[in-house]
């Protein structure tokens, strides 16, 4: 699956799931579409997943809220979406009210998910 069809596929699934829950749908952003993806690289880059330093793709951005998910070893959007939903705090971040935009990065089976409201 290519990389436009699974983060298309993604937000298709998210704003399902929040649809189900009563919560208003995900637009995307494409400034954080752009930042989530120069994470996964930066992270592919160094081998290692972790949340440190997200905040930083944050910068000149004006969200309150901030949220990330990260993802690993599913190439398509919905095994990622399922590991997602299936760990409460990645899934707190898709179902969260208070954010209103996503944007979607992928490199080496690593997917992010930079939410902002």
């Amino acid at each position: 699956m290519g990389s436009l069809t699974l983060l298309t596929t993604l937000i298709v699934l998210m704003n399902a799931s929040r649809a189900d829950v009563h919560v208003p749908p995900l637009r995307e952003d494409a400034i954080l579409g752009a930042r989530a993806q120069a994470r996964a690289e930066m992270l592919c880059a160094s081998a290692r997943l972790s949340h440190d330093g997200y905040e930083a793709a944050y910068r000149g951005l004006n969200y309150r809220w901030k949220g990330e998910n990260l993802a690993k070893g599913n190439r398509d959007a919905r095994s990622v979406h399922a590991q997602l939903m299936a760990s409460p705090g990645h899934r707190a971040n898709i179902l969260r009210r208070e954010f209103s935009a996503v944007g979607i990065g992928n490199a080496c089976d690593i997917t992010v998910e930079l939410f902002g409201g």
